[in-house]
């Protein structure tokens, strides 16, 4: 009788079951989802203990700890700052729900709800840099039962700027502050409502329902429409499976580092929830990785090639099943793909050298203007193997993916 082959490598056998959180519990379909999401568990030598002993034990680096939390202190908004934000975000809200209970006031669209995203609800929210001109946001989803065209849009947008303006406060010199330097902007993801110090932002879209009525000529775009609605599902997911404060702490500093450095800028804040909460809950124990092991981690992953052509990525829980779920990564062009990759191995051998440096605590040289002199060491910048040329600032899809892995593993 004929043996069957392994479904998995050798290295995938008896594997732990890959963040239980991200499948739903009863169905046939859960099941397959299961599967698909085990076929994409990625490579990490943190989960092979038999293979690489010396990472069974979790020791927390007593050297970079102390600098984490520093450096945590100064990326984290002022608790003033924090409040004003929330009460700005509070009185925009407050005139979105008016028209949800009251749809007879305002005629040119009809909200259905409003929810909460973003970083603040989820207590990430860094500071802007300061080289910068970004000011500390607040995002909200709003859903339309009507369909979003642009004028109508505008005219929401007038309509709660007026609600703003028509609002006494109780400090007259704060009203009058208030009423000169309130904007409302409209931007390809619905609108932008802020005063001298904060701004809201309102991620418009409309029910699922409506998706295939829409006119990109007169509507919000259906891609953005759909991006805006899977906020409210990452929001959710965010809230159950990364609530640990340790998740939250490598948001901030794997946000504060995408800030600081240009090569990470295609990890967008959901590739870094995911990312983060892989690096901190994802061990074959049950304990939760310190801080300073988990940025590590971090680092050593997307150091490795994990959203290279070829990577099984991270599995995203949110995605469609029937769209190959694990894929995270083709949302980057080939040249971004490749830049996230030398930039996090630049990053992770400076962080050996020169912590504060990496950091942001300390000002150093540019590593990655070429060989330069850090902390008394000559240090050389890993460089990117595919330019913007070679890569025509296309996406690939799975199809391609795949064609290029065959091809360099053959």
């Amino acid at each position: 009788m004929r043996r069957s082959r392994p479904r998995f490598p050798s290295w995938r056998q008896n594997r732990p079951p890959y963040q239980q959180s991200y499948r739903p519990s009863s169905s046939s379909h859960s099941q397959h989802q299961f599967q698909q999401g085990q076929l994409h568990d990625v490579f990490d030598f943190l989960n092979l203990p038999e293979a690489f002993p010396s990472m069974k034990e979790h020791i927390e680096d007593s050297t970079l700890t102390p600098i984490i939390m520093e450096r945590n202190q100064q990326v984290t908004p002022a608790s003033a700052d924090l409040f004003a934000l929330m009460t700005f975000a509070s009185r925009i809200r407050q005139k979105i729900d008016t028209l949800v209970l009251s749809p007879s006031s305002f005629t040119a669209c009809q909200v259905n709800e409003v929810r909460d995203v973003g970083s603040y609800k989820h207590n990430t929210l860094i500071k802007p840099s300061p080289d910068s001109q970004t000011l500390l946001t607040y995002d909200l989803v709003v859903v339309l039962k009507t369909l979003p065209t642009r004028e109508a849009i505008e005219q929401l947008g007038n309509r709660i700027k007026q609600d703003l303006l028509d609002e006494n406060l109780p400090n007259e010199a704060e009203e009058q502050l208030f009423h000169i330097v309130l904007s409302m902007n409209m931007t390809d993801y619905g609108l932008s409502i802020q005063n001298r110090q904060m701004t809201v932002h309102l991620l418009l879209t409309t029910l699922p329902a409506n998706w295939n009525s829409l006119d990109s000529t007169i509507h919000l775009d259906r891609a953005i429409c759909k991006r805006n609605f899977n906020a409210i599902k990452h929001a959710k997911w965010v809230d159950e499976a990364c609530s640990h404060p340790s998740n939250k702490l490598l948001v901030r500093l794997l946000k504060d580092l995408r800030q600081r450095f240009s090569g990470l800028e295609p990890l967008n804040p959901w590739l870094i929830n995911l990312l983060a909460h892989h690096c901190v809950t994802n061990t074959n124990s049950k304990e939760q990785l310190p801080p300073s092991y988990a940025l590590k981690r971090a680092l050593q992953l997307l150091s490795s090639g994990l959203f290279l052509p070829g990577s099984s990525g991270l599995y995203d829980p949110i995605s469609d099943p029937h769209m190959n779920p694990a894929r995270s990564q083709p949302i980057m062009t080939i040249e971004e793909q490749d830049r996230l990759c030398s930039t996090s191995q630049t990053l992770l051998r400076a962080l050996a050298i020169h912590p504060k440096y990496v950091l942001g605590i300390e000002n150093g040289p540019d590593i990655f203007a070429g060989p330069c002199q850090l902390n008394g060491i000559l240090f050389t910048p890993s460089e990117p193997v595919i330019s913007k040329d070679e890569s025509n600032g296309h996406t690939i899809n799975d199809t391609q993916q795949q064609a290029m892995f065959v091809e360099v593993n053959s």
